[in-house]
């Protein structure tokens, strides 16, 4: 057969497996049907395996991309709280009146001899 096109040998290999698989007996068949099966079962098995766990590992990372969101929300959140408690402690370090201020309103504090109402 080393004479013959590539395509015709094919052919001809294909003719020689059918005409071997056609003498098998009743049993050599059944163990290859068996063997079939099993082969297509597990390639079904890993095929769904695989599906599986390519789609619990895109909601993880759908999950990630979320909770990154939100995470970084938070940061924003906090860097604008870090900027105005840094302007406060600016403040409140630098000026006294400013200091008075927050103290008579914060605390309720008086100086000796003076009535403070309290109005809600």
């Amino acid at each position: 057969m080393e004479h013959l096109h590539p395509d015709t040998q094919i052919y001809a290999y294909s003719i020689i497996a059918s005409m071997a698989q056609n003498n098998l007996s009743e049993k050599d068949k059944q163990r290859q049907r068996y063997i079939n099966i099993f082969w297509t079962s597990l390639t079904v098995v890993i095929a769904i395996g695989t599906i599986w766990v390519s789609l619990s590992t895109l909601m993880d990372m759908l999950r990630t991309y979320r909770d990154r969101r939100a995470v970084e929300a938070r940061i924003e959140n906090l860097e604008k709280k870090i900027t105005s408690d840094s302007i406060f402690i600016h403040k409140i370090t630098t000026s006294p009146e400013f200091m008075e201020r927050f103290a008579r309103e914060t605390y309720h504090m008086q100086r000796e001899g003076e009535t403070v109402y309290i109005m809600e």
